[in-house]
């Protein structure tokens, strides 16, 4: 009789064993699977991580092209002798090259003299380099205008805006979705109007290269005022 009970007992003790070792087994296969997974988890992260450092080494800070194109139009400026003619300057809309008109446009008239053309064509090719919306911007003194080819500073404001306009798409290819062309009149000035100097200095033109994101607002003025120039286009 008690070498049976031995037998049984050493049965029981075989049959808890095995479930302990099954249960061990489980446990290993669990603590792999999970090591497993966070690896894989650490993984993915390491790649979004390297992926998201390539994005933002390789993307500038905004305003950094503006910048730029700043100091080039500076230097150009300084090169050529044009200080009190052409000045650049950031404002919170973006980046304003600013044209005197007394010695780029006949008075009263919108057509491109051979020196507005120049700077035109020095312009250009930084313009193009950035993707931001470009305004360019008629500006007038008060001095009442009325010939046969305006009757108002508005008209003539416009004129000379879409004629920067249809330079620049025509012969230097800036894409015609990318400019409008306004016109301020008198309404605008940057100076008192109650002197010669003064007067000087409100008949500009500006050409607006506008932070990003403000490409929306030039093509609803572009719609208002109806001076958008397809390639091929006529002056107004």
């Amino acid at each position: 009789m008690r070498r049976r009970r031995d037998f049984a007992h050493k049965e029981d003790l075989g049959r808890w064993l095995l479930t302990y070792a099954d249960l061990i087994t489980l446990l290993l296969c669990f603590f792999i699977m999970m090591y497993t997974l966070s690896q894989a988890d650490a993984e993915r992260f390491r790649s979004l991580a390297r992926e998201l450092g390539q994005i933002f080494s390789e993307r500038p800070p905004p305003g950094t092209g503006l910048r730029r194109l700043e100091e080039r139009i500076e230097d150009y400026i300084k090169r050529k002798g044009l200080e009190g003619w052409v000045k650049a300057e950031r404002e919170e809309r973006g980046l304003v090259i600013r044209i005197m008109t007394t010695s780029f446009f006949k008075e009263g008239s919108a057509e491109l003299t051979q020196d507005m053309k120049a700077v035109l064509d020095e312009l250009a090719p930084m313009l193009k380099e950035l993707p931001n919306f470009i305004q360019v911007e008629g500006h007038t003194d008060n001095k009442p205008i009325r010939n046969e080819h305006f009757r108002s500073n508005w008209e003539l404001s416009v004129a000379r805006a879409t004629e920067v306009v249809r330079y620049l798409i025509q012969q230097h290819g800036i894409p015609p979705e990318r400019i409008a062309a306004i016109g301020y009149g008198e309404y605008r000035p940057i100076a008192p109007n109650d002197t010669e100097l003064g007067r000087a200095k409100n008949r500009r033109v500006e050409i607006v290269i506008l932070e990003r994101g403000g490409g929306q607002g030039a093509h609803r003025l572009q719609g208002v005022l109806g001076t958008d120039i397809p390639h091929g286009g006529k002056a107004p």
